[in-house]
């Protein structure tokens, strides 16, 4: 369940310090509207609005790498394909060929692009998702810690109702952190952090829209949606409390490689803020990535513009070929600094069985000829993904090895 070269029992751990405890000395103490501990130590987290009384200095070196995959998309062939027997469901399969990878990270991030609506929905694909509590569970037994759940398909499985059921499905994983869903409006109002060696990171995720589908009115808070007066007020509150920022937007054109106008206004508000890192979703195909420095400041950002597809059962040959984004943050000599930013392509595999369809994900490093010929999709060699890759991802920062 836990991941192997991480400790089986980091739990997410939070206590509340009344406001009339003055003096309190707490080890690893991290503030804010909402706080998620490291999951390989056993310090207590601490839930408020003020700043602490005391706290650890923090180390003068240390370093965390973090990974992030893109979507997540379950479609009905998926779900099929997880049906054993007995009648059960199993998705372990789906990430085999990747987890090495996924567990060697220090944070690892996947973006849940379809609804975790779990059992009481009928399990559905395209266009309104319902995805099986089952297909969650086999990525977080393949090392993933943080789910991105803020998506287009936030609200496919009778809106709210989705949401909680989605909700309850990670308060029955506390080893793992989601973000972009909300079950109350405590949570909408809060900034997730999660520390790694010493490092704070602050997660943010929000989406361009729900596909139509109205937010409740009486439950405005349900999906973080990409609103210029909210990210920026969540910027602010995680700047003041994190080593690092860090936003995933839904955002983009879908199956285009190009970057939209929306794009990059969100790109100005997040540099203009002081966000250190953004990895964007949703187009389902690979963008470019860049450092965008901030005309004032000069301060450099880190822009992944969409990572792509994980997985899933879209079946253009542009849209097979997702990235892992591979970046390494360190504070040295007290300075927190981006010392390493990679992506890594990822192949989308699909071979018909005669009896449905079997799914997996390599690295393109893992993926050679032979695998290519057991394809169900024509052309989807190793020089294709390649020269895709090479001709959307500049040279510093494409990662073929």
């Amino acid at each position: 369940m836990a991941k192997e070269k991480k400790n089986s029992g980091r739990g997410l751990l939070s206590l509340v310090i009344p406001a009339c405890v003055a003096v309190a000395v707490v080890v690893g103490l991290a503030v804010s509207g909402k706080v998620t501990a490291d999951r390989d130590k056993i310090n207590p987290t601490v839930t408020s609005t003020k700043p602490a009384v005391t706290e650890e200095a923090a180390p003068v070196n240390s370093k965390v790498t973090l990974l992030a995959v893109g979507d997540n998309l379950i479609h009905n062939t998926l779900i099929d394909a997880g049906k054993q027997d007995d009648g059960s469901l199993d998705y372990s399969s789906f990430y085999d060929n990747i987890s090495d990878y996924v567990k060697s990270a220090d944070i690892a991030c996947i973006n849940q692009e379809t609804m975790l609506g779990g059992p009481d929905f009928e399990y559905l694909g395209y266009p309104c998702f319902n995805t099986p509590w089952e297909v969650g569970e086999a990525a977080i037994n393949a090392g993933f810690d943080v789910f991105t759940c803020a998506t287009n398909h936030s609200l496919d499985v009778q809106k709210f109702a989705g949401i909680e059921a989605e909700c309850t499905f990670f308060e029955k994983h506390p080893e793992v952190v989601h973000i972009g869903t909300n079950k109350t409006e405590e949570e909408y109002n809060t900034v997730t952090y999660y520390e790694k060696n010493g490092i704070k990171f602050a997660l943010l995720n929000y989406t361009y829209g729900t596909n139509g589908i109205p937010i409740p009115d009486d439950k405005p808070w349900c999906v973080n949606m990409l609103d210029e007066e909210k990210v920026t007020a969540d910027i602010k509150k995680a700047r003041e409390n994190a080593d690092c920022v860090i936003v995933f937007p839904h955002w983009g054109t879908e199956n285009s490689h190009e970057i939209n106008e929306l794009q990059r206004k969100y790109v100005k508000i997040f540099s203009d803020n002081g966000v250190d890192i953004v990895i964007g979703t949703h187009p389902h195909v690979l963008q470019p990535v860049e450092w965008v420095t901030n005309e004032t400041t000069g301060k450099k950002m880190l822009v992944y513009y969409s990572i792509g597809n994980f997985i899933s059962h879209q079946v253009n040959l542009n849209q097979m070929c997702g990235g892992m984004a591979e970046i390494t943050v360190e504070r040295i000599d007290g300075e927190i600094k981006i010392t390493s930013a990679k992506l890594a392509p990822v192949i989308d595999f699909y071979h018909n069985t005669g009896n449905g369809y079997r799914f997996s994900v390599y690295r393109l490093s893992d993926y050679t000829d032979e695998i290519a010929g057991e394809q169900a999709k024509s052309g989807a060699t190793v020089k294709y993904f390649t020269d895709l890759a090479k001709k959307i991802v500049s040279e510093e920062f494409l990662n073929l090895n």
